[in-house]
């Protein structure tokens, strides 16, 4: 069952385009991702999803009903904004128990949410008092009340630590598995949604430039990528580049990803050590076809997938 169709769906602000024929759709169940940097549409995406903007052309459903001024929608779908906002004088409990009357569901609910985003001990406590990472599950907990099918998650995990960030994930995967809740999660913080999406659409400038299953993705962009892992990652980079059946190198500070021409691979690997000891670098590893979602996106964005 498809929880959410959009096609050719754009939005414009004045003569900015902010999204260009965006097409998606997320099934029940699944855990899709809408990545790519700030100001790629994402946003814009996700309120119209949300029914919150009006698309200047294409269409959206969501539940198989247009969203657009839909209160109906909005009381199927849960939603966990970047930066949530509650009132922070009221305990957790307390709040989540007026939330489920407004909902008209049991007030037993509010600590059954509590406690599928491990914030029980914090029943007691005011909102105020949260930690950063607390007040982002205590939302995930608001957005939960009503039993949704489908969460939308605008940079759920923005401005926080790492623990944090990956605390949240881990009850996402929790929601997803034991749940059956789907998840659109829209971030720029690429590494991290890898761990818990099995699609992603990748847009950048408004528009998709791709979109499917990781497995697919990874298939159709990663051939030919071989990550070498090394303590000289940029000074390599040079080198390789200058190999004429490398395609494609781009360095990070634990190595670099390399895309040969197809059938070149071996001759990488007589070719590194080579270089290495040019430039005095030591090799911690090579492995073969292996692409982090952070190379996915930037080798989708480039187009340079394999024919």
């Amino acid at each position: 069952m498809s929880l959410i169709v959009a096609e050719c769906l754009s939005k414009s602000y004045g003569r900015v385009v902010a999204v260009d024929n965006l097409n998606l759709s997320l099934n029940e169940g699944s855990v899709t991702g809408l990545i790519g940097p700030n100001g790629a549409g994402k946003t814009t995406t996700i309120k119209m999803i949300l029914g919150l903007l009006k698309p200047d052309k294409g269409w959206v459903k969501v539940f198989g009903q247009d969203p657009w001024d839909n209160t109906a929608i909005r009381s199927m779908v849960g939603v966990v904004y970047e930066k949530a906002f509650f009132p922070a004088h009221q305990k957790t409990l307390e709040y989540l128990q007026r939330v489920c009357r407004v909902f008209g569901v049991s007030e037993s609910r509010a600590m059954e949410v509590l406690e599928l985003v491990n914030l029980q001990e914090a029943s007691d406590r005011e909102i105020r008092a949260l930690s950063a990472g607390m007040l982002q599950k205590f939302a995930i907990a608001h957005a939960l009340i009503h039993s949704p099918k489908l969460v939308v998650a605008d940079e759920m995990t923005a401005n926080l630590d790492p623990q944090a960030r990956s605390e949240l994930l881990e009850i996402v995967l929790q929601l997803h598995k034991d749940e059956n809740v789907a998840f659109l999660l829209s971030s720029h913080i690429l590494p991290e949604l890898s761990m818990v999406c099995d699609s992603v659409a990748i847009i950048n400038r408004g528009k998709v430039w791709a979109f499917g299953k990781l497995t697919e993705l990874y298939e159709k962009y990663a051939v030919g990528i071989i990550r070498i892992s090394t303590d000289s990652a940029y000074a390599l980079e040079a080198e390789l580049k200058k190999l004429k059946y490398v395609e494609d190198a781009d360095s990070d500070i634990r190595g670099v990803s390399v895309r040969v021409a197809e059938g070149k691979e071996d001759e990488l690997y007589e070719d590194v050590p080579k270089l290495a000891k040019k430039i005095k670098a030591k090799i911690l590893g090579i492995e073969t076809g292996s692409a982090s979602l952070q190379e996915l996106y930037r080798l989708a964005v480039s187009g340079k997938e394999r024919k």
